[in-house]
């Protein structure tokens, strides 16, 4: 089993923000809303096709690149 080197949070391939569920799940703001507080940090996997929590990881974690993370030198 390969091990898991971050949080799905801080990975280039997971989305979560309520704006962007909501246009891939129609449906999802006639239970609810992405903006809800139920939902917490949940969000996609764009490279696994899974919804799951921000706090979840795998191995094929990639960084995602910061604004800080940019600065021209």
């Amino acid at each position: 089993m390969a091990a898991t080197t971050g949080k799905c949070r801080a990975c280039i391939h997971f989305r979560n923000s309520p704006a962007f569920l909501e246009s891939i799940f129609p449906g999802m703001s006639a239970m609810s809303s992405a903006w809800g507080s139920t939902r917490a940090e949940d969000g996609l996997c764009l490279k696994h096709d899974r919804y799951l929590s921000a706090d979840s990881g795998c191995a094929d974690f990639t960084p995602a690149v910061s604004p800080a993370d940019t600065v021209e030198r």
